[in-house]
């Protein structure tokens, strides 16, 4: 198994990640600011330099305004298998 900042799936859903936040007018500073990372990290993560955690995941959904945004919520579903907000 190759590790995971090169798997093709992981791209994809950081590639993703990064046209979502430029679909929505948000730089890379505001986004970090909002994450509690620094402006570089978001562009290391966004060029497969630094892996993604997934406590710096959920917060950039959340950024992101994943509650109201249903492109964001098919993103996950695509990457998770699993639907965005439904009970189970």
């Amino acid at each position: 198994m190759s590790k995971t900042i090169h798997d093709s799936l992981y791209r994809k859903l950081v590639s993703e990640l990064a046209a979502e936040r430029i679909r929505l007018n948000i730089s890379q500073g505001e986004l970090a600011a909002q994450v509690g990372l620094n402006q570089s990290d978001i562009s290391k993560v966004e060029k497969f330099e630094r892996r993604l955690d997934v406590l710096e995941f959920s917060m950039i959904l959340k950024a992101l305004r994943i509650k109201d945004n249903v492109r964001l919520q098919n993103i996950v579903k695509d990457f998770t298998g699993v639907p965005y907000g439904e009970d189970r």
